[in-house]
C-alpha cells in the first residue's frame, strides 16, 4: 500500500524528510469536504471516485488502495498543516485554483452545499493563499454548471 508521504533523503543524504504525492492531495481534501456535513452522499462519492481512479491510473496505483488510504488517513488526521505546507511550497497558483474548483465540484455533487462544506473550502483556500474573490468566482462557476 502506498503512503501520501514518501520518504526522501535530504541533499546530504543523511536525514529523511517527507514529500507529498501531489496528485492525491486534492482527492484527500475533497474527501474531507464531502464528509464535512456528516454524510458522504453517493454523488459526492462518485465524483471523488472518478478523480481517484484517474490519479491512481496515472500513478500506477490501485484505486481501491488509494480510497482506503484516504479514508484511513482522514480518520487519523489531526491537522491539514502537512497538506497546506506542501501545497504552498510546491503547487502553482493554477494548480491551487484547479484544486479549489475540484473541492467545489465535490461539495456540489449532491446538489446541496452544506455550510460546513463551504466553510472548509474557504478555510483551505485562505490557507493556500487564494483570494476570496477567486474562491467565490469558482464557487459560482461550479454552482452554475451543476
Amino acid at each position: 500500500m502506498f503512503s501520501f508521504f514518501k520518504k526522501v533523503a535530504d541533499h546530504d543524504g543523511n536525514e529523511e524528510k517527507h514529500e507529498f504525492n501531489f496528485e492525491l492531495v486534492g482527492c484527500a481534501l475533497a474527501y474531507e469536504v464531502a464528509k464535512a456535513d456528516g454524510d458522504i452522499d453517493e454523488n459526492e462519492l462518485m465524483a471523488l471516485q472518478g478523480e481517484i481512479n484517474k490519479q491512481a491510473q496515472k500513478l500506477g496505483l490501485d484505486e481501491n488502495d488509494v480510497m482506503s488510504t484516504i479514508e484511513r488517513q482522514s480518520n487519523e488526521l489531526v491537522s491539514f498543516n502537512d497538506f497546506i505546507n506542501q501545497i504552498n511550497e510546491h503547487f502553482t497558483k493554477d494548480q491551487k485554483i484547479q484544486m479549489i474548483k475540484f473541492l467545489w465540484q465535490t461539495a456540489y455533487a449532491d446538489n446541496v452545499l452544506d455550510v460546513d462544506e463551504e466553510r472548509l473550502i474557504r478555510r483551505i483556500a485562505d490557507m493556500i493563499r487564494i483570494k476570496d474573490i477567486e474562491v467565490l468566482k469558482l464557487k459560482d462557476i461550479v454552482k452554475n454548471t451543476n
